[in-house]
């Protein structure tokens, strides 16, 4: 979870000439600015990149540091110096036989990096996988305790099914955009790329808005994807800040600019 406010007193000087200039109301300014925040926010939430498969290819990448498929134990097996012992563990491999394979790899020093190898199936893939992810970051690390093995399409069906996760918790931020006050023409869920639309969920996002305070309009919003906070550092969460502030002062330049050049022209 990753809880955000944006108020009118923190900026009170720009939120004022801001809402003049748009000729909107302070309250109407801060829910506007917040709708840019969660375009913000969501764009600093991981996985960076505008394009989805940014998300899915990282996915398949950190799953396969901890569990490999019999088609890159076979490949591990074209390591092997002696070419006997190379043709016994394919046939083994092939076959099946893999705590023969373990023996052989073991005997041979292959597993010195591991405490051993093991052969598991989708039902103890997710607990594998998740014991291996860093804790803050979500990320997996190098490599698992044993060299955890598994069939080519159980990799590849858990993989997918992890796939169909990336840009929840960007989609959180979207979710909050959606429950904001709609103050000008364009859609709540403008900015926001197409793979984060279709990946929000109702309820991943939520909004306490006071913009109704006279003396403090403001919002709240929270991503309520349980590991939003472990996706977007506090020093993203400060750019997307600075970032929105940028955004409101060139908006008004153009404002300015544009009714500069209308009295000119009347």
């Amino acid at each position: 979870m990753a809880k955000f406010k944006f108020e009118s007193v923190k900026f009170e000087q720009i939120m004022s000439d801001y809402a003049t200039i748009r000729e909107v109301t302070i309250p109407d300014a801060v829910s506007l600015n917040a709708r840019l925040l969660c375009v913000e926010l969501a764009r600093r939430t991981q996985p960076f990149g505008e394009e989805q498969t940014s998300g899915t290819i990282r996915v398949k990448n950190d799953i396969g540091k901890i569990i490999k498929n019999t088609e890159q134990l076979d490949e591990y097996a074209d390591r092997v110096g002696s070419q006997r012992i190379k043709a016994r563990l394919k046939v083994l491999i092939k076959s099946g036989r893999f705590d023969i394979v373990e023996t052989i790899l073991r005997n041979i020093g292959f597993l010195n990096k591991w405490t051993g190898m093991e052969v598991i199936g989708a039902t103890k893939m997710k607990s594998v996988h998740n014991e291996a992810r860093n804790k803050t970051t979500g990320r997996t690390k190098s490599r698992g305790s044993k060299l955890f093995i598994s069939s080519v399409s159980e990799q590849e069906t858990y993989i997918s099914e992890v796939q169909k996760r990336v840009g929840i918790s960007k989609g959180g931020w979207a979710d909050c955009a959606t429950q904001l006050k709609k103050v000008n023409k364009g859609g709540l869920l403008a900015g926001f790329p197409t793979w984060v639309k279709k990946a929000m969920k109702s309820g991943s996002g939520k909004v306490q808005d006071m913009t109704g305070d006279i003396k403090n309009p403001r919002v709240f919003l929270t991503n309520n994807v349980p590991w939003a906070s472990n996706v977007i550092p506090e020093s993203e969460q400060a750019n997307a800040t600075a970032v929105v502030v940028v955004k409101m002062r060139n908006q008004m330049n153009q404002i300015l600019k544009k009714r500069q050049k209308t009295l000119v022209e009347t």
